[in-house]
């Protein structure tokens, strides 16, 4: 008997972070520097301690705690939110309306984006490859989660499943949402091409021209790891789309800003109708207030800080030695993979590489005897290339080899 509601508690421990649990009291016995940690999406340095920008945290430490202390709007500081247009697509704007409204993190945004969007019951779809609190925010909302084959055989987008999947989810419901976490997939480490782009916007106009009302949640929180500015063009082809075909962008501090902790974010609504985006700023401040009230007030403002031309260089620099950091890692994984021949999903960029096998328990639990932690699934094994040097990485991937050819 439990005194909970069955679907508020019954979903278990976060694997990523039990594991990261087994991570803390391996380098506790052995000592830090004997324990490969590949498990969570934080970035650290070559010594594994996590990375905190030094142009972001001397603002938070010289910042007047008055300031801190203080509540932010509820839909977040209007400097924030022309920020984040600003930061977001840079020259890529699409040709539509757009308002933005604060979030406790990208999470904030998908959570709100799942409530206001998908009513009881119905379908809320996505890749088979995705980041498990989606599941988990349908579950809670009673919301109906679905998924569909992400790759064909040669590591494309399967169009032809995310076409079946819609199809069918709008057989017998008049909406739906569809969440897309690209560039920088977790835990693959894909992107959609501009052609797979051009294809999913096809699809769902084919779908929305009968009266349909389709919602697309696009995960971006990795998206500043994804490329060098290209990986933003895809934004343009949100311009001009139909009514009933409403598009939120989940942007997050988190990673770019390795404000992990702070909880900072937005949701962007796009939409070709003024009406419509004003009732996606009302729905979002709405859940924001019944839920966390009010985003997290310091990195809005420190946000705004580094996005002025006297400070942008100092971040900018500090971001460009991140991803070349994450570039030269993951570099190393892509080509100790292939001279191991392990067969790995197409890495576009991201915090993470994603190995396919389905021994993925068995051959983590062996590596974790080795005090070699990554996180399993049905699906394969997911690998922090964010977390894990460049040595690290060559013992990683070798014994990874011996095990998955045991």
């Amino acid at each position: 008997m439990t005194m909970t509601i069955k679907k508020s508690g019954n979903s278990g421990p976060d694997l990523a972070f039990s594991i990261n649990a087994k991570v803390k009291a391996a380098k506790a016995q052995f000592g830090k520097e004997n324990v490969i940690n590949a498990v969570l999406g934080t970035l650290a340095d070559d010594e594994g301690n996590i990375i905190a920008l030094d142009s972001f945290y001397k603002r938070l430490e010289t910042m007047d705690r008055g300031l801190i202390a203080s509540y932010a709007p509820i839909e977040g500081e209007k400097a924030f939110r022309e920020t984040v247009l600003d930061l977001l697509f840079e020259d890529n704007r699409p040709d539509a309306y757009m308002e933005v409204v604060s979030t406790p993190g990208g999470t904030g945004a998908i959570r709100n984006g799942i409530f206001s969007y998908a009513d009881i019951g119905d379908p809320v779809i996505c890749h088979d490859y995705f980041w498990q609190p989606y599941q988990k925010m349908c579950i809670e909302f009673d919301r109906d989660f679905r998924t569909y084959n992400f790759f064909t055989k040669d590591f494309k987008f399967d169009l032809t499943a995310y076409k079946a999947c819609q199809d069918e989810a709008l057989k017998d419901h008049d909406r739906m949402v569809s969440i897309i976490n690209s560039p920088g997939n977790n835990p693959t480490g894909y992107s959609l091409s501009d052609e797979e782009w051009d294809d999913v916007i096809k699809i769902s106009r084919g779908a929305v021209e009968n009266g349909k009302k389709i919602t697309l949640i696009i995960d971006v929180a990795y998206i500043e790891f994804a490329g060098d500015g290209e990986q933003k063009k895809f934004f343009k082809k949100f311009s001009n789309l139909p009514e009933n075909l409403m598009v939120l962008v989940a942007f997050s501090m988190s990673k770019a800003y390795t404000a992990y902790g702070l909880r900072s974010g937005a949701v962007v609504g796009i939409s070709s109708s003024k009406e419509e985006i004003e009732d996606f700023k009302d729905a979002m401040a709405t859940s924001a207030r019944c839920n966390w009230s009010n985003g997290v007030h310091a990195p809005q403002l420190i946000l705004v800080e580094l996005a002025k031309d006297e400070n942008k260089g100092e971040y900018d620099k500090e971001l460009a030695s991140l991803k070349a950091m994450l570039k030269e890692r993951a570099d190393v994984f892509v080509k100790e993979a292939a001279d191991h021949k392990i067969n790995i999903i197409p890495y576009f960029g991201g915090f993470f590489a994603f190995v396919p096998t389905d021994r993925a328990f068995e051959i983590t639990e062996k590596l974790e005897k080795e005090n070699i932690f990554t996180i399993p699934s049905a699906m394969g094994i997911r690998i922090a290339l964010c977390a894990t040097n460049k040595k690290d990485i060559v013992k990683l991937v070798e014994r990874l080899a011996f095990y998955m050819d045991k």
